[in-house]
């Protein structure tokens, strides 16, 4: 009965119209547009100039890119223009709800349609939308621009500072000696780590080289970008994931329902805290991504532990909710 109530739940959400959605896959086609535009186009070098120069002029594209991609609501309005199906859909239900002349109502028949889809992103939701494509739409700059030839192109003096740091953080074999914030272990338990283990030899020579330097780089970004991304996540997908099933397995009770809960938990858990060693600890789990284009593309489904982390912090919310009802009641 619960499979089939799950069914149910997902074949639901597959049929459902929501103007949350739809809008979101709109400008989610907008997005990867410009984003495949720089995955085209990123990596130009123009003849008789410099690789610094190339790179200010790859900078220069990059920022024209991300402008580009702020104006998706008006690129939405310019091909779908004012007559289109979700505006007037869009219309009809603000018009609605503007129609009830009590304002308590009006707010909470509102919040209720918002919570269930049936609004327009908020303003938040579009520029956290935004500002994810602006952080994949920086990483291909960097994978393609700023590194060339397993090297950086432009390491001034504060860039070395950044590497210096992780670098003087980073621990190396034996790993539980002189424990620091981040590790590399160069063996064959994952692809980056076999590729640098291959290419080095041992995490040293891995470390002084040039890549390695790119390599530390490319982890600091990617340290000082997880919890905006995660955030920004959070703001865009938290309903959506609700919407796919989520909800309903939330809301379950009973000895059925609790032991499901605890062994998803358990594995959300889990990945949750492979999440965080993958994108925080590990300095050389995505050092594929650093070689170049094909690499970043190779590992781009590695973010899909935002979406792991996000579930995982849905249910601590419900548990959270679980015991507190329990205080209550005793």
């Amino acid at each position: 009965m619960d499979n089939k109530n799950q069914s149910e739940s997902a074949l639901n959400w597959m049929k459902s119209e929501r103007l949350y959605e739809e809008y979101l896959f709109f400008y989610l086609l907008i997005i990867f547009f410009w984003g495949f535009v720089g995955l085209f186009s990123f990596g130009f070098e123009l003849s008789g100039y410099s690789l610094q120069q190339n790179l200010l002029f790859n900078f220069i594209w990059f920022l024209t890119l991300a402008m580009a991609m702020a104006f998706s609501p008006i690129w939405y309005r310019l091909i779908f223009d004012h007559k289109s199906r979700l505006q007037r859909r869009s219309e009809e239900t603000q018009q609605q709800i503007e129609a009830i002349k009590d304002p308590i109502k009006r707010e909470a028949i509102n919040q209720h349609i918002a919570n269930d889809g049936g609004l327009a992103p908020r303003t938040l939701q579009k520029w956290s939308l935004i500002f994810l494509g602006w952080c994949a739409l920086f990483e291909i700059f960097f994978v393609s621009s700023w590194v060339k030839d397993l090297a950086l192109v432009w390491q001034p003096e504060w860039v070395n500072s950044v590497i210096d740091w992780v670098r003087a953080n980073t621990n190396v074999p034996p790993l539980n000696v002189d424990r620091k914030l981040f590790l590399v272990k160069l063996s064959s338990d994952d692809s980056g780590s076999a590729m640098l283990k291959q290419m080095f030899g041992n995490e040293e020579v891995f470390l002084t080289s040039a890549f390695g330097r790119a390599c530390l780089l490319y982890h600091a970004w990617h340290v000082l970008s997880f919890f905006p991304i995660l955030i920004a996540s959070i703001i865009c997908l938290w309903q959506l994931i609700g919407w796919t099933g989520a909800n309903q397995l939330e809301t379950k009770r009973g000895i059925g329902g609790y032991c499901l809960l605890v062994v998803i938990t358990f594995f959300m858990t889990l990945m949750f805290i492979g999440g965080l060693f993958m994108f925080i600890q590990d300095v050389g789990y995505r050092a594929g991504s650093v070689t170049g284009l094909a690499g970043w593309v190779h590992d781009f489904w590695l973010n899909i532990v935002y979406f792991f982390i996000i579930l995982a912090l849905r249910l601590y919310t419900n548990w959270f909710l679980i015991f507190k009802n329990m205080l209550i009641r005793h």
